[in-house]
């Protein structure tokens, strides 16, 4: 007997869910390595960490949204001479978001990876977050072509300053097929925090200060008293460190430059939200 083939395709279903959700507003992104997953039966907590986890199994929150614009993932229908319409696929999909605020910092690092293959992972204003469904238990994110930002830094005379970013689905056909959510109790916008580019710069002798890399403004104040509490945690090529008056007195260790230890040492010492690049 010949080999023989089935037509899995034929088969569809029509049904709706007995507890349908509401969609809610997308408030936010989370951007993670492509083939990468957040843990299952993940918290605040657990998000939290990720963001300064060691790469590369750091996670990337862009948040908050204020606006959603789709464009694309639509079905392309032709017909080829006199025959009937079929539907050829379905275009590329961008989902375009605008930001609550612009800053300019942000929009450099999104432009750094911007044809990297990513994936991600939407979460709305009700605890629900998004994804698809790769045949796991753990949800997935969306795979991505390519994410990037566009910013109008400076208000016009019929507009204000904004910043969007975009995200490019890989198959916009497989994200619509296999899109999957999860309603949790989280309030990911409160769990989540991305990492502002910083660096530890030398203000005469042995004084440093922590200041952001783009604008400059100096967060040593925050976090003085707790480097000064950890020096051996917190910062490399040190022995011993102080704080008074805004800035860091380091003790360097000869032959060394000193250096503020990965996000994940900082934050187990209670600092939170700062790389150095």
């Amino acid at each position: 007997m010949r080999p023989t083939r089935n037509c899995y395709k034929a088969d569809f279903n029509s049904g709706k869910s007995r507890c349908p959700i509401d969609y809610g507003k997308i408030k936010g992104a989370i951007i993670v390595p492509a083939g990468e997953k957040l843990p299952a039966g993940f918290d605040g907590d657990d998000l939290r960490e990720a963001c300064h986890a060691d790469l590369p199994n750091r996670i990337y929150p862009v948040l908050l949204f204020v606006e959603y614009a789709k464009n694309g993932g639509e079905p392309q229908v032709s017909a080829t001479g006199y025959g009937p319409n079929k539907v050829t696929g379905i275009s590329a999909q961008t989902d375009t978001f605008t930001l609550d605020g612009v800053d300019y910092g942000l929009h450099a690092e999104l432009l750094k990876s911007k044809n990297v293959k990513r994936d991600v992972y939407y979460f709305d204003e009700d605890g629900v977050i998004y994804g698809v469904n790769d045949g796991t238990d753990v949800l997935a994110g969306i795979p991505m072509s390519c994410i990037y930002s566009t910013i109008i830094p400076h208000p016009t005379s019929g507009a204000e300053e904004s910043l969007t970013v975009s995200f490019c689905h890989l198959d916009a056909e497989k994200s619509q097929q296999n899109y999957d959510f999860i309603d949790t109790d989280i309030r990911f916008e409160d769990a989540l925090i991305g990492l502002t580019p910083v660096e530890l710069v030398k203000d005469g002798d042995n004084k440093y200060h922590i200041v952001e890399k783009v604008g400059g403004y100096d967060r040593t104040p925050e976090f003085g008293t707790i480097i000064a509490a950890n020096a051996a945690a917190t910062i490399d090529g040190i022995t011993a460190a102080s704080y008074s008056n805004g800035a860091l007195t380091l003790t360097v260790t000869q032959g060394q430059t000193p250096a503020l230890k990965a996000p994940s040492a900082l934050y187990a010492k209670g600092i939170e939200g700062i790389v150095e690049v």
